[in-house]
């Protein structure tokens, strides 16, 4: 099953910058379920959502990630929950394998009635007790890697059986049930900063201030601030920078314009920020990065 998007987000492998606001996920046609083993190096992905409950299970490495304005350090055998439409972004600074489980509302719904209600929990480190859910979620993580690599014939109901067992064991020991009126009062805060960032998307190679912003969902701009703050875990500006960034990347190794073109192209007045929100991502500069790609293609082409 494919999810139709406004704007589509593509899973980086090596060190690109993603970005959106709502993400396409391709479900397995069979499962209706994503389930993918992902290395990322170098890997930032900027604020966005979707309908889908994300489950992530670290292998090995380092990421950080944000869900609305809380911060995770997560570890190997940690696990992070991103419930639906909850605005998040992650980062791996040097490299980090994980277990990538997304879980459509088809699945979403056979849990409870009220599942758009129903708060997981975000954070569940590792832990050698063979009783905790953090350590009963992972095993069944190992359990359906194995069956998604032998592929054998009819593993996908063997797949579903651990699907059903993990959401079994988040409803009855890792969730909560928020109020009808705070769900309402989420939405609402939640459709004026998508509406923020839309409008980010369209205009990034434009000025943009926050007043602009603010007047675009009709609240002051100090009210603007800690509502995109608290919805992203980032300042508006950061997002700004990260969706600059981001085509700036795209042009860098898609095109032989200059760098310096590039800059004006998407937006890009601070020089000196932008280096340094550059090589925090890549570790590298622009001219350098640009090189290797170059490197890396002509080895392809001789190979």
């Amino acid at each position: 099953m494919e999810i139709l998007i406004c704007f589509v987000i593509k899973r980086n492998v090596g060190g690109k910058i993603m970005y959106g606001s709502h993400e396409t996920i391709k479900d397995d046609h069979l499962t209706q379920v994503y389930f993918s083993m992902v290395d990322a190096a170098g890997e930032l992905l900027p604020a966005h959502w979707h309908d889908h409950l994300e489950a992530l299970y670290i292998i090995n490495g380092h990421m950080t990630a944000y869900i609305n304005e809380t911060c995770y350090e997560l570890l190997p055998s940690d696990i992070l929950l991103v419930n639906p439409q909850d605005i998040h972004y992650t980062h791996v600074q040097e490299s980090c394998r994980y277990y990538l489980l997304q879980i459509p509302p088809v699945h979403l719904e056979s849990v409870s009635a009220d599942w758009r209600l129903l708060h997981f929990s975000e954070y569940l480190p590792h832990t050698a007790s063979t009783d905790s859910l953090s350590f009963r979620l992972s095993e069944i993580f190992k359990e359906m890697a194995a069956l998604k690599e032998t592929g054998q014939k009819g593993n996908h109901l063997l797949f579903l059986t651990h699907l059903y067992q993990f959401l079994f064991l988040l409803y009855t020991q890792g969730s909560s049930v928020l109020s009808a009126q705070n769900r309402n009062r989420t939405e609402r805060d939640f459709l004026r900063v998508e509406q923020s960032m839309r409008y980010v998307r369209k205009n990034y190679r434009n000025p943009i201030t926050l007043t602009e912003m603010a007047d675009q969902i009709l609240v002051t701009p100090e009210h603007f601030c800690r509502l995109f703050k608290k919805y992203t875990g980032q300042t508006f500006f950061t997002y700004v920078s990260q969706v600059r960034l981001m085509h700036f990347y795209q042009d860098l190794l898609q095109t032989d314009e200059s760098i310096t073109l590039l800059l004006e192209k998407n937006g890009i007045t601070n020089y000196k920020q932008f280096m340094r929100i550059f090589k925090e991502a890549y570790g590298t500069t622009p001219h350098r990065l640009r090189i290797q790609q170059k490197d890396r293609k002509l080895r392809h082409a001789q190979s």
